[in-house]
């Protein structure tokens, strides 16, 4: 009797896993199989984007990173089909086909510790890979992910290679450290698009003030803030802008939802063109509406009139949408 009480909760935690459906065996191990050889390239030709993934934060979802991918970069068609990665580059691509194209991603994995050493070692690792591509290369990272992209720069100069360039670094709710801040002003960056939100304490709640290596790999007249910091120095190639759900300051953790993913190209768009018409900060407020509606700009003076931060909406029961602008 306790055996079977032991199958049914065991069969009933499963299918409450997200994404999990009941399916032949065959076809549920197929989904499982995983190629465990390290792909050392080369890329397919023409148009690639790679994503990076963030720090991963516990032994949890490191274990369940490593059972969907190895570590190293992994084409579209190794992933399985129901992985988070996986369903990032199948919304990319039904929003924006002609700039997506699914055969065009890769997803690189690397260990995802909190420490400046494996962010250095997951960039070292990467280069040799994406060196000798020659056609457009978009880079989409997220949170630490923009750390290994960033340290890219730093083995482009000390391989002496002029040619390699990243026409789009694009960075979701990057904590910006003053270690890798200056390589944000290398050549290989064409355009670099930076995505954040003010809510998100998990951005800049890595204290690179008490690293020593803060200290150790920046000149010594640098200023070193307690807390990760959300933006870069305005600069032309670098466009930047605040984002909100629904009127409200997202998490972390929203930059990865379907919500925000669908309006990504939209989302470049829009920051893109505002960065035009800015001669002196390359900044935009966007806000991304409930159900089907396009992002639209907001600004900033009317912003203050009717922003209610997220502590005190929580309180608020939601009879009347955000006002658009």
């Amino acid at each position: 009797m306790k055996l079977l009480i032991k199958v049914i909760l065991l069969f009933l935690s499963a299918i409450c896993i997200p994404g999990w459906k009941i399916v032949p065996l065959k076809q549920r191990r197929n989904q499982l199989h995983i190629n465990r050889s390290f792909f050392s390239g080369p890329l397919k030709e023409g148009a690639v984007t790679v994503i990076i993934h963030g720090t991963k934060s516990s032994f949890f979802s490191r274990t369940v990173s490593n059972l969907e991918y190895p570590h190293g970069i992994n084409p579209f068609n190794l992933i399985r089909t129901r992985s988070i990665l996986s369903t990032i580059a199948h919304t990319l691509h039904t929003s924006c086909p002609k700039d997506f194209p699914l055969d065009s991603f890769y997803f690189y994995s690397w260990e995802g510790h909190l420490t400046f050493e494996s962010r250095f070692q997951a960039a070292k690792k990467l280069y040799p890979i994406l060196r000798s591509h020659t056609g457009p290369l978009t880079i989409i990272t997220h949170s630490h992910g923009a750390n290994v992209a960033l340290y890219l720069a730093h083995f482009a100069h000390l391989d002496n290679n002029k040619d390699f360039a990243i026409d789009r670094l694009i960075l979701l709710a990057p904590p910006i450290q003053e270690v890798t801040k200056p390589y944000a002003c290398s050549n290989v960056f064409k355009e670099i698009y930076n995505l954040y939100s003010s809510a998100d304490f998990m951005q800049i709640a890595d204290m690179q003030g008490l690293y020593p290596e803060s200290y150790k790999y920046t000149a010594p007249t640098t200023k070193i803030p307690l807390f990760s910091e959300r933006i870069f120095p305005p600069a032309p190639h670098i466009l930047q802008a605040r984002i909100l759900l629904d009127g409200q300051s997202p998490s972390h953790l929203h930059f990865l939802l379907t919500q925000f993913i669908k309006q990504l190209p939209l989302l470049l768009d829009l920051t893109k063109q505002a960065a035009r018409f800015s001669c002196t900060k390359n900044f935009c407020i966007l806000n991304i509406p409930r159900g089907n509606q396009a992002p639209h700009y907001v600004h900033e003076s009317e912003l203050k009139k009717n922003y209610i931060p997220r502590s005190q909406r929580d309180r608020i029961t939601r009879l009347t949408p955000f006002k658009s602008y």
